[in-house]
């Protein structure tokens, strides 16, 4: 893989990689599935929803670099914690989803998210190729996971009633 990493090294870091991405996708998509079960309008929306944090994403990963390089800048600490209470809010917009729905902001808040962390330098689907930064980045991965984490052990999953 990397000639000055490890391989587990590397499979730990494209494992946490791709579960936080596929988990926030999937997320996601339940955002969406549940809005277009309540109306075509509230599915068209929240379906916008997820797509304009992605396509701003995208543009800044592009054309304005320096901003994604800022947040590489935060020491891993600051970016975990930022992460984990990233990956609690996440989910407590989750639990109160039905009083969110005149505006598409778990929507928003999810796949910003998604799309920091998609196009963050060093990741799977990164623009620019992994860099020392990668490192940095690292920990808002483990920091989201870990904020979900939290949440699920307690307060319990969002959908799934303790009764």
């Amino acid at each position: 893989m990397n000639g000055t990493r490890s391989e587990p090294y590397e499979f730990i870091r494209i494992a946490v990689m791709l579960s936080t991405l596929v988990g926030l996708v999937a997320i996601c998509l339940y955002l969406v599935v549940t809005a277009f079960g309540i109306g075509t309008s509230t599915g068209v929306r929240s379906a916008a929803g997820i797509i304009l944090p992605l396509v701003i994403g995208g543009f800044l990963a592009v054309f304005n670099r320096a901003l994604l390089d800022k947040a590489s800048r935060l020491p891993p600490s600051v970016a975990f914690v930022v992460a984990a209470a990233f990956g609690v809010a996440v989910m407590l917009l989750m639990k109160n989803i039905e009083a969110l729905r005149a505006a598409p902001i778990a929507e928003l808040v999810v796949s910003a998210g998604l799309s920091t962390l998609l196009y963050a330098p060093g990741s799977v689907f990164g623009i620019t190729e992994a860099t020392t930064k990668s490192d940095v980045w690292m920990a808002y991965y483990f920091g989201v996971v870990s904020g979900m984490l939290v949440y699920v052990v307690f307060m319990g999953f969002p959908f799934i009633s303790a009764t």
